[in-house]
């Protein structure tokens, strides 16, 4: 039944109408009185809704055989005649009631409203009623005797501490505090009954069940007093993905697959769309709507997606007098060129004052996609090296640098606090060196490779940590018998690689860096696989390669503040804060090395370098990724490069399009 209240100021317009029968009735059938039809939305007194009127009336009287004598269910008839007719007449807001269909309320003057419709029969006892009708009068005032309460609809999920068990335990912990006993009875209202309800939801949400919900459903107590509290755990329908234009929807979904019809669980979303967000040109954010049968929800994963093709320009000095001083650079990445999550990767390094050295790679990898993470890796990299200038140019010394290399790579934990990588790579490596037609070297290596790395934010502590291991064993040694570079070098090989990292950060707009990087072997290498000593990723105080030695370290602190003073202030590019742009830096440096042949120039077989200096990083992210870097340093140790200024300073400048 309808109820309206008639309230003139709303400027309704109603039409009384006495729908009289033409005449009185003939029959001995039960009839109803002619009742008024109420009719609202149209100008009172309007003739065309009397003619409306008329004309439904008598469509019924027709059709009960020219009958006045009409039911309840007839004038029922009369008022669906009358709807469906002011709406083909035009008026969109008409509609027609029965006057028994309606409830008058009267205005009393204290501003109580009284209505004339029957009231609400009492709450029934033992009754756990709809939630719609939980918050009524009546059911304020509600209470039901309970002696305990009984949770459905839990999996068992041990690692988070959801079990069946534990979740039963809650409730009856939440019973106690509620003064329930197994001696009597507690007298609990709907709001007490929901707080063990809320309860077992929020235990849920803590341990990562972001949609899962505990509630009480309508039901009648029974005799053992027991209220039962259902869990819809929110377990995945289905996963769309929505933006893919390049890639495959399919290899976008694929991280999450494996939660279908699993309960919903923050971290596992996360870990899916962390290995997302490792595909090349796109990123993953989810969002979530209801499933299409109860308790499912539905995983949306929405891509967007970079330009495919991204070529990055730059220039540094970190080259050498012999090779060249600086370097021109040029990549190219095609990102996701098949759709399914692969790279190619193109780079050229141009080497100039002099020219005399040239630098190519090459290198494609593809993910799986069914095993997240796990993907397959090949390149190869080659340099020409031509000493035309300066004092070895008679001796016109030259020769090419290749490596070839191929093999899978899988990133077997992925959490946003921790992520673990391993490797295993098969590399040939090749390096000759001619001279006046004469050849100095030809050096041919097989070698095995096998890496981890890994990645953990320390939220405790306010730290990140990354650390790699690495080691690398010669399978096969194809080098020419002549060699007047490394005659005493170690065919089978072996060399374990560590590196470490610690950035700790002090505040908003300071860090602590702390750097590691060594290598051990008991065997003697060639130059391709000697620890490198110098340059701006070592001691940044001497040229590249100012030693090679078979093992050795290098270590560095380093103290970044952002944009002192002013870090907060708004710059003029797009208004970011300078603290996004410009960061100043000051670092220490060492390294100590030694060759386990026991030969050196100087007779002492281990070599220590150690410097100083100040260095700063401005970026623009939102102008081309553009990088600019500067890190000027001295010799702590007294050591001079012959024909050098004390000061060594390393600069690079990049542009990404």
């Amino acid at each position: 039944m309808r109820v309206v209240a008639l309230v003139a100021a709303l400027g309704l317009a109603w039409c009384s109408i006495c729908a009289q029968a033409a005449e009185p009735p003939t029959s001995a059938t039960p009839t109803v009185a002619t009742p008024n039809i109420l009719v609202s939305g149209v100008p009172a007194g309007s003739p065309a809704v009397q003619g409306i009127i008329q004309q439904a009336y008598r469509q019924v009287v027709a059709a009960n055989g020219q009958s006045t004598a009409l039911g309840a269910a007839q004038w029922q008839q009369v008022v669906d005649a009358v709807n469906a007719a002011l709406a083909k007449a035009g008026y969109p807001d008409a509609h027609a009631w029965l006057s028994n269909q309606v409830a008058v309320f009267t205005v009393q003057p204290s501003g109580s409203v009284a209505a004339l419709v029957p009231s609400a029969p009492a709450a029934q006892e033992g009754v756990l009623p709809p939630v719609s009708q939980r918050e009524t009068e009546a059911g304020a005032g509600q209470r039901i005797a309970v002696s305990g309460f009984v949770v459905q609809g839990v999996g068992a999920h041990a690692k988070e501490g959801i079990t069946p068990a534990s979740m039963q335990q809650l409730a009856d912990a939440e019973y106690a505090k509620l003064g329930g006993t197994g001696a009597s009875p507690a007298q609990l209202d709907f709001e007490q009954l929901q707080s063990v309800a809320d309860a077992i939801t929020d235990r849920y949400r803590k341990a990562g069940f972001i949609v899962a919900t505990a509630y009480l459903p309508a039901q009648t107590v029974g005799a053992d007093k027991l209220v039962h509290i259902d869990v819809l755990e929110g377990r995945i329908g289905k996963i769309e993905v929505q933006g893919a234009k390049h890639y495959y929807p399919w290899v976008i979904a694929a991280p999450a697959e494996k939660l279908r019809g699993k309960a919903l669980q923050k971290r596992d979303v996360d870990t899916a769309l962390l290995y997302d967000r490792d595909l090349p040109g796109v990123s993953v954010t989810s969002t979530f709507q209801p499933g299409e049968q109860t308790g499912q929800t539905d995983l949306i994963m929405v891509a967007r997606e970079k330009r495919p093709v991204s070529v990055t320009l730059g220039v540094n000095n970190y080259g050498t007098d012999v090779t060249g001083r600086y370097r021109a650079e040029a990549n190219v990445d095609w990102n996701a060129p098949l759709g399914i999550g692969d790279k190619l990767s193109v780079g050229i390094n141009y080497a100039f004052d002099p020219h005399q050295n040239t630098y190519g790679s090459l290198v494609y990898s593809v993910p799986t996609v069914k095993v997240p993470g796990l993907g397959v890796v090949a390149g190869a990299e080659r340099s020409e090296l031509q000493l035309n200038t300066g004092p070895f140019a008679a001796l016109d010394v030259r020769g090419p640098t290749s490596r070839w290399f191929g093999g899978v790579q899988w990133k077997f934990i992925n959490h946003t606090d921790l992520s673990m990588t391993s490797s295993l790579q098969y590399i040939h490596e090749q390096s000759s060196l001619n001279s006046l037609d004469f050849k100095l070297s030809d050096q041919r290596f097989d070698v095995a490779q096998l890496d981890f790395s890994m990645s953990h934010t320390d939220r405790r502590f306010h730290g990140l940590d990354m650390l790699s291991l690495a080691v690398r064993h010669a399978l096969d040694d194809k080098s020419a018998p002549q060699d007047l570079v490394s005659p005493n070098h170690t065919p089978d090989f072996t060399v374990a690689k560590l590196g470490y990292t610690r950035i700790q950060f002090l505040g908003n707009t300071q860090q602590l860096f702390f750097k590691f990087a060594g290598q051990y072997t008991n065997d003697s290498l060639v130059p391709m696989e000697q620890f490198v000593i110098g340059g701006p990723d070592s001691v940044r105080a001497y040229p590249i390669a100012e030693a090679l030695t078979d093992r050795g370290f290098y270590t560095s602190l380093e103290y970044h503040v952002d944009a002192p003073g002013f870090a907060d202030k708004p710059s003029p590019f797009h208004g970011e804060p300078w603290r996004e742009l410009l960061s100043l830096e000051a670092f220490l440096d060492y390294a100590r090395g030694s060759s386990v042949s026991g030969y050196a120039p100087n007779g002492d077989n281990t070599v220590t370098y150690s410097g100083a200096g100040l260095g700063l990083i401005f970026r623009l992210p939102r102008w081309h990724s553009l990088l600019f870097r500067l890190d000027g340093a001295v010799p702590l140790d007294g050591r001079k490069t012959p024909g050098k200024d004390d000061l060594q300073i390393y600069g690079r400048f990049n542009l990404t399009f």
